[in-house]
């Protein structure tokens, strides 16, 4: 447990440190917003870009650059910046809006697979809260637990002494949820698996090469779950789980 705990803290120190570069550089954001109402996507699209480019991320920059992705008409880039958006807000009602908006306008549309109800009761934990704030409740109930193991050494009744240990011993197991939520939450935020396929039209493979069975047809902002990689290929799962090989060109990662 220790040393699932001291993976957590890693990912705590990054999730903080990307928290220092979410604040906007004011003056550029706003030229981009403005490019935007004046209906000039491309130049809004640029600026954006570029300030994502300096290191600055945020859901509604994500969100933004979305939406002039969209209406540009560049559907496969706009999906994956909602994507991204999401991210970091899993819960934002306009992103998820936005995204189910285009791919309702996507070609060849794949039928996603439902959730059962434990899996989406647990991703709905996980979402409730960012790895930061996941990684101090765990920290915070490893605290308490430590303090009631240690007021147990200064108890003189043999009760309280029974009563602080198995609180504080209590209180470092439950410890354990909030920090197996921050793993995952962390593990959805900074190591997507997911990807956009970017290519108008591409082909998913049975094998890692162009020779190899067509299974289906694959168009422009269809999203995928990378599992493998071998040369100039990813194997990836679809969301109804069928699986292939696409070329690694064709798609961007989330």
């Amino acid at each position: 447990m220790i040393r699932y705990i001291g993976r957590v803290l890693i990912l705590f120190c990054f999730s903080s440190a990307s928290v220092s570069l979410s604040a906007q550089p004011v003056q550029a954001l706003q030229a981009a917003n403005k490019a935007y109402q004046d209906k000039a996507y491309e130049e809004a699209i640029r600026k954006y870009e570029e300030i994502l480019l300096e290191g600055y991320h945020s859901e509604a920059l994500y969100y933004n650059l979305g939406n002039a992705y969209y209406r540009n008409g560049e559907y496969g880039r706009a999906i994956l910046n909602y994507q991204r958006a999401l991210q970091i807000d899993p819960k934002d009602e306009n992103t998820l809006h936005n995204l189910a908006r285009v791919q309702e306008q996507l070609p060849g549309q794949v039928v996603k697979i439902q959730q059962s109800g434990v899996v989406e009761t647990w991703l709905s934990m996980q979402n409730a809260l960012s790895t930061r704030s996941w990684s101090i409740l765990g920290l915070v109930l490893v605290w308490l637990g430590s303090a009631g193991i240690a007021l147990r050494l200064l108890s003189t009744s043999r009760r309280k002494r029974k009563i602080d240990l198995a609180g504080g011993v209590l209180l470092i197991a439950l410890s354990l949820l909030p920090f197996l939520l921050a793993y995952g939450r962390a593990q959805q935020e900074f190591f997507s698996t997911r990807a956009v396929v970017m290519a108008p039209e591409t082909s998913l493979r049975a094998a890692p090469e162009e020779e190899s069975k067509e299974l289906q047809k694959l168009y422009e902002g269809a999203t995928v779950e990378i599992l493998d990689a071998i040369e100039g290929w990813n194997k990836v799962r679809l969301e109804d789980t069928s699986e292939g090989w696409l070329p690694k060109d064709v798609m961007e990662r989330v």
